[in-house]
């Protein structure tokens, strides 16, 4: 083999750094083009690791069924679908006669809600969007998929909540679903304080690794005072057993 050829081929076994989103996405994409489910290594900054599997982002009828199912009935009128991911609740909101626009940080994730037939699909990252200028006033802002992690933190979750009172029409909520971190962060058992939920995750698929990226996990209560402090009210819709809930968030005096 020549020289060129040895660079080429370790080029191809070599890991390449990505965007944070991107293994996920091409994962799921993957998943569509072959129609077999696909695996995600998921790896926390203290070590800890799990596996993120695609299956979950085509189907309704997952381990989230319940709180999937309640997510919909609860969303109105006009939607902004944030992380929208392979578009499962963008394409179910839309087969209710919702109109839906479904946005999310990696290009590869949006490619796929338009192949998957999801009519207004566009690459946003809801960290940076803090007006209705792009995108206009919704009725709804769901939050599928425990999607308000992308937050990272509680202070940085507070400044979203408050930011994203721009893009709310009038009498609007946001419908979000989260759970408490259930395994111990950096060893401490101990810390029951939000903040325990604020954890730094990379993920790998194949040969891509993404960039490391916080995430946020927060208990029912916990963002009941995240809610309150941005000055929202909260009602919870459902939980289920393993731990997770979905709840509505209304801005006080609506």
């Amino acid at each position: 083999m020549s020289g060129a050829g040895r660079f080429e081929r370790l080029a191809r076994l070599w890991p390449r750094r990505v965007a944070a989103a991107d293994p996920l996405a091409a994962a799921l994409l993957d998943h569509h083009h072959t129609g077999r489910a696909r695996r995600v290594e998921a790896t926390r900054a203290d070590g800890a690791s799990f596996a993120i599997e695609t299956e979950e982002y085509f189907t309704l009828e997952g381990q989230l069924a319940e709180l999937d199912g309640l997510a919909l009935d609860r969303c109105r009128g006009r939607v902004l679908d944030v992380g929208a991911g392979a578009g499962r609740h963008a394409l179910a909101l839309g087969a209710r006669g919702l109109e839906v626009v479904a946005i999310d940080v990696s290009p590869l994730a949006v490619s796929l809600c338009r192949l998957r037939g999801v009519p207004d699909a566009r690459v946003c990252n809801v960290m940076r969007l803090d007006s209705e200028e792009e995108l206009g006033r919704f009725d709804t802002l769901l939050f599928g998929m425990q999607t308000i992690g992308v937050a990272g933190g509680v202070e940085t979750l507070v400044g979203l909540l408050d930011r994203v009172k721009g893009l709310l029409a009038p009498g609007a909520e946001l419908v979000v679903d989260s759970s408490e971190l259930r395994e111990a962060w950096e060893g401490d058992e101990r810390d029951t304080s939000p903040t325990r939920g604020e954890i730094v995750l990379s993920t790998r698929y194949r040969g891509w690794h993404g960039e490391p990226f916080p995430w946020l996990y927060l208990s029912e209560s916990d963002l009941r005072d995240v809610a309150t402090r941005a000055g929202y009210g909260m009602e919870t819709l459902g939980r289920v057993e393993g731990g997770e809930f979905l709840a509505a968030l209304r801005p006080e005096g609506d």
